[in-house]
C-alpha cells in the first residue's frame, strides 16, 4: 500500500523546496536527481482504467531494465493518497504474457482480458528526491517533480511535490508534514495522480472530456459493449462527450432525442448512478483477480446496495454459490441447506431493495422468497407443516409485498423498450400512462417499505433464521410404525421428486396444443415448469452435468410463457387505463359502466395494439418452445442427470 501526499507547485515554490533543509521540524537530506520516462499502458478500450488501475512502464536514466508499476486509483483525502501498488522488473520491453511471474502480471492479464496493451500517455520527468528524517529515523521521501506531458504534437510542463511515507514513518508524521506545507508554504493539495491529469489534458487537447471524467469514460466504454438499454444509454453519453449533438447521439445509440436529453439530465444529477450497481460491477469488477476484492466503483456512482463486509462474507463463504448438498444427506438436512441458502440471498438483497437504486435487487429478493416457498413444496413430506406453517405464511406475505412493486417494474421496463423504439416526435406518447403508473408504484413501494420496517417482518426474519440454523429441526419421523422406514436420503428421493415434477409438466401434452388453447392452461403450465426448474436447481450440485442444460431449456419455456402472461396482464391494464384513466380497477374490482369523461390517449392505444401483436406472436410460437421439452433427448438428459445418484 502506497501512502503519500501530493501538492501542485508553481515554479517558484518548486525552487524554494529544492533549497529547503527542514520541514515541520524534520530534517531534509541532500538532494538526488534522476530522470525518467514514464509510459502509461492500457488496452484500446481502457479496461485497466475501468477496473480502477493505471499501468506505468518506467525507463530510468543510467539503467537498462524497465520498471512496471500497477497502481490502484485508491482513496484521496485532501493531499493524502492511499493506493495499492504492485511492481515487477523487465530486462526488455515485453507483453504481459512474457513478464516474470508476479502479482502485477497476473492482475494485468486478468484485467486486459486477452487484449494487447498500448501506450496512451507519455510523461518525461526530472525527479529531485530528498529523505525526510527525524534523528536516525527515515520518515518519508520528498520528491520534487518537473514533468512534461508529450502528446498531440505539443508538450506541457508541470511542477509537483510528493511526500511518500517510508517503512519507519507513520501517518501522524505525514499529517504533521502536510499541515505544515499547507500552512507555512501555502501549497495546494493535488487530488489527482499524474496519470489522471495526463488523460484529462490529452482529452482536452482532442476536444473531448466535455463532462465525462477519464475514469467514467473508461467505465462507459465497457458498458457500451452491452446490447441492451444500458449499453444504449452510455453510447449516447459517449457520443455527447465527443461533441455530437443530441440528435446525432440518439442516432448513434438508437435512442430518440428526447431519451438522450432525459439521460443526459439524469447523468448530470446522478453521474454513473444512472446505471444499476450490477451493471457497474460487471464493467468495473469483472477484471479483478480471483480471490481478491474487485476494485471499487467510481466514487461518483452510487452507494453499494449491500454492506461491504456482508457482501465479502457472502462471497467468501464456501457455500455462497451453492447450498452445499451431498448425495447422502438426509432429506430434512437437504431441506435446511436449500432454505438457508435462499434465506441468506433474501437478506443479502434486502438493503438494495430498500434503497431502490437497482430494480434487480428487488427482483433477486423476491426470487429468493419464491424459491423458499417452492422448496417447502419439494420437501413437504420431510418437514413438519405444524412447525413451519408460520414461516411459510411469512414468506407468502413478504413475497406479496415485494411482488406488488416488482410487477410494476417489469411492466415499465418493457414499456421503456417500446419507447426507445419510437420514432422522433412520439417520445411523449405514454406520458399520461407513466403518471398513473408512477403513482401506483409509489403507493406499492411505500407499503413494501412499511412492511420491511415492521416488527412483524423483523420477527419473521429472526425466527425463521434461527429455525434454519438447526439442521434437523422440524423433521418428520423416518418411520411411523418403527418397522418400515420411508426413503429418507437425498440420493434415493431426489430422482423420484424430479420425475414427479417432470410428469406434472408432461401431463399437459394434448392440453396445450391445437387452436384456441385457454390462457389459463398456459399459465398453469408455466407454474408447473417453474416447479420442475426449481427442483433441478435445488439438487443441481449433486446431479450430472446435464442438469445445467435442462435448467436452461426449462427456463426458455418458462420465459416464453412468462412473456405471454405479462402481455396478457399489460393488455388488461392498458385497456383499463383507456377506459377509466386509472391503473387497473379499484379494490372491489368494479367500475362505473361509463367513464365520467373520455380518455383520449392515442399513444397508449398504439401501445396496447403493440402488446396485443406481441401476445399473438407468443401464442403462435409457443408450440416450438413446447416441442423442445417434449423431445426424446430432453428425457434422455433427465435420465443421465439423475443416474449419478
Amino acid at each position: 500500500m502506497e501512502i503519500e501526499a501530493k501538492f501542485a507547485l508553481t515554479s517558484q515554490a518548486f525552487d524554494r523546496l529544492i533549497e529547503a533543509d527542514q520541514i515541520a521540524g524534520y530534517s531534509v537530506a541532500e538532494a538526488k536527481t534522476v530522470r525518467v520516462r514514464d509510459t502509461y499502458l492500457d488496452t484500446s478500450q481502457q479496461r485497466l482504467l475501468a477496473a480502477g488501475y493505471a499501468c506505468r512502464r518506467r525507463i530510468r536514466e543510467g539503467r537498462s531494465d524497465l520498471l512496471i508499476t500497477l497502481k490502484g486509483m485508491g482513496d484521496t483525502e485532501g493531499a493524502i493518497h492511499r493506493r495499492e501498488e504492485l511492481e515487477t522488473l523487465l530486462d526488455a520491453d515485453q507483453p504481459p504474457e512474457a513478464w516474470p511471474a508476479s502479482a502485477a502480471r497476473d492482475r494485468v492479464l486478468r484485467m486486459a482480458g486477452g487484449s494487447a496493451l498500448q501506450p496512451i500517455a507519455d510523461v518525461h520527468q526530472t525527479r529531485i528526491t530528498k529523505e525526510v528524517v527525524q534523528g536516525e529515523r527515515q520518515v518519508a521521501e520528498l520528491s520534487l517533480d518537473e514533468w512534461t506531458l508529450v502528446g498531440g504534437g505539443e508538450a506541457q510542463t508541470f511542477f509537483e511535490a510528493e511526500v511518500e511515507l517510508l517503512p519507519l514513518g507513520t501517518e501522524e508524521d505525514l499529517a504533521e508534514i502536510v499541515a505544515y506545507m499547507e500552512r507555512e508554504w501555502d501549497l495546494v493539495p493535488e487530488t489527482r495522480s499524474k496519470f489522471e491529469r495526463a488523460l484529462s489534458l490529452l482529452q482536452q487537447a482532442q476536444d473531448q472530456g466535455q463532462f465525462l471524467t477519464p475514469r467514467q469514460r473508461a467505465v462507459c466504454l465497457q458498458v457500451a459493449q452491452r446490447d441492451d438499454m444500458y449499453g444504449r444509454r452510455v453510447r449516447a453519453l459517449l457520443a455527447l462527450d465527443e461533441g455530437a449533438t443530441q440528435e446525432e447521439a440518439g442516432r448513434q445509440a438508437d435512442l430518440s432525442e428526447r431519451r438522450v436529453r432525459y439521460w443526459l439530465a439524469a447523468f448530470r444529477e446522478r453521474q454513473l448512478g444512472i446505471l444499476p450497481p450490477r451493471v457497474l460491477a460487471e464493467a468495473v469488477g469483472e477484471a479483478a483477480s480471483p480471490g481478491t476484492e474487485a476494485p471499487p466503483a467510481p466514487a461518483e456512482t452510487v452507494v453499494q446496495a449491500v454492506p461491504a463486509a456482508e457482501a465479502e462474507q457472502e462471497e467468501a463463504a464456501p457455500s455462497s454459490r451453492q447450498p452445499g448438498l451431498e448425495a447422502d444427506d438426509l432429506m430434512i438436512e437437504a431441506a435446511h441447506k436449500v432454505l438457508y441458502y435462499h434465506y441468506r440471498q433474501m437478506l443479502r438483497h434486502e438493503a438494495g431493495t430498500r434503497a431502490g437504486e437497482d430494480i434487480e435487487e428487488l427482483h433477486d429478493m423476491r426470487v429468493a422468497t419464491r424459491r423458499m416457498r417452492a422448496a417447502f413444496g419439494v420437501f413437504t413430506d420431510y418437514i413438519s407443516s405444524e412447525t413451519t406453517a408460520p414461516y411459510l405464511k411469512g414468506l407468502k406475505r413478504t413475497g406479496r409485498k415485494l411482488g406488488a412493486v416488482r410487477d410494476l417494474d417489469v411492466f415499465w421496463e418493457k414499456t421503456e423498450h417500446y419507447l426507445e423504439g419510437l420514432s422522433i416526435g412520439r417520445e411523449m406518447d405514454l406520458d399520461p400512462l407513466h403518471v398513473v403508473w408512477q403513482r401506483e408504484r409509489d403507493r406499492a413501494r411505500d407499503k413494501m417499505i412499511a412492511y420491511l420496517d415492521s416488527a412483524r417482518y423483523e420477527r419473521f426474519r429472526e425466527r425463521f433464521g434461527t429455525y434454519l440454523q438447526s439442521p434437523q429441526a422440524g423433521g418428520v419421523p423416518i418411520s411411523t410404525s418403527g418397522i418400515e422406514p420411508r426413503p429418507h436420503r437425498l440420493r434415493f428421493v431426489a430422482p423420484l421428486l424430479i420425475y414427479q415434477r417432470l410428469a406434472a409438466v408432461q401431463a399437459y401434452e394434448g392440453w396445450v396444443t391445437g387452436p384456441d388453447v385457454p390462457l389459463e392452461r398456459l399459465h398453469a403450465l408455466r407454474i408447473a415448469a417453474k416447479g420442475l426448474r426449481y427442483t433441478f436447481e435445488f439438487f443441481e450440485e449433486v446431479l450430472g452435468s446435464e442438469a445445467h442444460v435442462l435448467i436452461e431449456q426449462i427456463k426458455e419455456l418458462q420465459d416464453h410463457l412468462g412473456d405471454l402472461h405479462d402481455a396478457v396482464v399489460a393488455s388488461n391494464l392498458l385497456r383499463d387505463f383507456l377506459t377509466w384513466g386509472t391503473w387497473g380497477r379499484d379494490s372491489s374490482g368494479k367500475r362505473a359502466p361509463y367513464p365520467r369523461e373520455p380518455i383520449v390517449a392515442p399513444g397508449v392505444a398504439a401501445y396496447l395494439a403493440a402488446r396485443q401483436a406481441e401476445l399473438q406472436e407468443l401464442i403462435n410460437t409457443f408450440p416450438e418452445a413446447w416441442a423442445r421439452i417434449q423431445a426424446h433427448d430432453f428425457r434422455e438428459r433427465v435420465a443421465a442427470a439423475v443416474s449419478v445418484l
